[in-house]
């Protein structure tokens, strides 16, 4: 009998890698180790109940990255710069914690390191934004990466849709209509944007299903669609039957309406995503189409809208 590949994945509770354990365990072709902080959380129950490893694991502690990963043909990593354990240690801690956690996969024999990466914004922008640390950071160890000879695959999520209503304020208005609050983006700017809980998982277990020799190296966009924030808007408008509307917030209205996004790295963020878009100056990455080729029923806004707002 064929021995399944071991595919750990970190990050198993919370969105992409939850997103993708569930996938692969879905194809029933690998065995999964999911790792979290949280094993008695319900997602680390529903996990195991589908037959998966779960294991407990903090990415700051090198003996759990050495554990998580002996064994494994296949790994997943993703890392947080706002988890408040990476923040409260200082801010370049993620990017440090990625390229331990690429070193230990190089020791421990790893085939296949697949990590969630996103643009360097200060090479973007020239200097221009320096202080989006929650994206050159992950760069920057997509980039040590390359350098260790291991082999290696590099995803890049855009948008998420579930993005608004949590780190994007809906906000009622005195004339009924609900206010999109954006910083700095306008009606016709674009992101793109996936479902993340949905189609995340999908896309990463057909890239592990077709192989190491097609994807060693590459880059792949993880979105569905380019769209203007007037789509989004006009989108719910459609399904809810509710008027939405974009509300463009400067730095004053950044202060007022979402504080907790009043600094330099979620505002930098905006206005490079505004400039240079979400996926910076790689048309590499911007080419998503590669994403409907490896999904081709990824949900574009609309469907996710309707399944999500459709009955509110």
């Amino acid at each position: 009998m064929v021995q399944k590949p071991l595919v750990v994945v970190s990050g198993a509770t919370g969105a992409q890698g939850g997103s993708i354990a569930n996938s692969l365990l879905d194809t029933g072709r690998y065995k999964v180790r999911a790792l979290t902080r949280n094993t008695n959380s319900d997602k680390a129950k529903a996990l195991a109940s589908k037959g998966a490893e779960v294991v407990k694991f903090d990415i700051t502690v090198k003996e759990d990255i050495k554990s998580a990963l002996s064994g494994a043909d296949i790994a997943w990593l993703v890392t947080s710069f706002f988890d408040k354990s990476l923040l409260d240690t200082g801010l370049g801690e993620e990017e440090r914690l990625g390229k331990l956690f690429a070193d230990i996969a190089k020791e421990e024999g790893v085939n296949w390191l697949i990590y969630s990466s996103l643009p360097d914004s200060t090479a973007d922008s020239g200097g221009k934004y320096p202080d989006v640390i929650q994206f050159a950071g992950k760069n920057h160890v997509e980039q040590y990466i390359r350098t260790l000879g291991i082999n290696s695959t590099f995803v890049y999520l855009g948008f998420y849709n579930q993005n608004l209503g949590t780190h994007i304020p809906l906000i009622p208005n005195e004339n009924g209509e609900i206010e999109i609050a954006l910083p700095y983006l306008e009606e016709n700017d674009q992101l793109p944007v996936i479902d993340v809980d949905s189609d995340t998982g999908p896309i990463i277990a057909k890239i592990i299903e077709e192989g190491l020799t097609k994807w060693n190296g590459k880059k792949v966009p993880v979105a569905a669609e380019y769209v203007t924030m007037k789509h989004i808007a006009d989108v719910l408008t459609k399904v809810t039957g509710k008027t939405y509307k974009i509300k463009t917030l400067d730095d004053e209205g950044v202060a007022e309406k979402i504080p907790n996004n009043n600094n330099e790295q979620i505002k930098q963020m905006f206005k490079f995503e505004k400039e240079f878009g979400l996926f910076g100056m790689d048309n590499e990455v911007k080419d998503i189409s590669i994403a409907k080729k490896l999904l081709p029923n990824i949900k574009t806004f609309e469907q996710y809208a309707l399944e999500t707002y459709g009955k509110a």
